[in-house]
């Protein structure tokens, strides 16, 4: 199997523990003009990684990212979903 252009990101960026992944996340360099196809593909990914998606059920994680000149950095923060407090499980 082939690995795609982009998916060394989305990979080093998911294999982070997730305070670091939220804090530092990871940074690449690229011509600025790069940087919006860069992005597209990364979330792109993400959303292709449907094992990750099963792995975080029934929680989600939402990407996002900053650029500082031609630095572009990735974090992903994960969420995890509230527990209503009902009779059944008190």
């Amino acid at each position: 199997m082939e690995i795609r252009t982009y998916a060394p990101i989305w990979n080093q960026l998911k294999a982070l523990p997730a305070d670091v992944a939220r804090a530092k996340g990871v940074s690449v360099t690229a011509n600025r003009k790069l940087h919006p196809r860069i992005i597209k593909a990364v979330i792109k990914e993400k959303w292709m990684d449907l094992p990750y998606k099963i792995k975080l059920d029934p929680g989600h994680a939402r990407m996002y990212h900053t650029s500082r000149g031609s630095i572009l950095t990735f974090y992903l923060v994960q969420y995890q979903p509230a527990i209503a407090i009902t009779a059944e499980n008190v």
